[in-house]
């Protein structure tokens, strides 16, 4: 063995019960420049480990929790990142369908104004038509009038007149109408 204990030893010896020989206890007492030495009673030096070791590991909690939390926090922001990122997704959709109908509603409003357009040239055609046979009605009423208006020639005394055959219906007397 070295004659310098190690840090293990030192621990060991304050922390078991193992006895040291003469020469070991003598060199751990000492006051050799340069060495290690034990100026705190082995009692004391124990809960000084021990505290050493208990804030080690509050220290290692508290890194590994803040690593937690942080990771937690980056976790939330991924996924806050991807939810802005459908609804971002959503919102294209929605403008594309608003786009599709908007697009389908002037293409109808397009269909009825050409639809009604066609409706009104039918409708004057109509118009003009009627009209024409309006006109053409009146002017064969009138035509209608002026000939029955206007006496027959009688016959004159050169012709035969055959015996007629006497109906038991009288004739009806034609009247000219009225013109509106």
């Amino acid at each position: 063995m070295s004659a310098t204990p190690s840090p293990t030893q030192l621990f060991l010896a304050d922390s078991l019960p193992v006895e040291l020989s003469n020469d070991e206890a003598l060199h751990i007492g000492s006051d050799n420049a340069g060495q290690f030495t034990n100026a705190w009673p082995a009692g004391k030096r124990t809960w000084l480990i021990f505290a050493g070791f208990s804030i080690a590991i509050g220290i290692g909690m508290a890194v590994t929790l803040a690593w937690r939390a942080s990771s937690d926090a980056a976790k939330e922001a991924i996924a806050s990142a991807a939810a802005l990122k459908s609804i971002s997704v959503d919102l294209d959709a929605v403008r594309r369908s608003v786009d599709r109908i908007a697009n389908n509603m002037a293409f109808g409003q397009e269909q009825m104004t050409r639809s009604v357009d066609q409706l009104a040239a039918d409708l004057v055609a109509i118009k003009e038509q009627t009209t024409h046979e309006i006109n053409g009605l009146q002017m064969l009423e009138q035509n209608v009038l002026d000939k029955i208006s206007t006496p027959m020639p009688r016959p004159s005394a050169t012709q035969t007149s055959k015996p007629s055959v006497r109906s038991s219906l009288a004739p009806i007397p034609l009247t000219p109408a009225k013109s509106p």
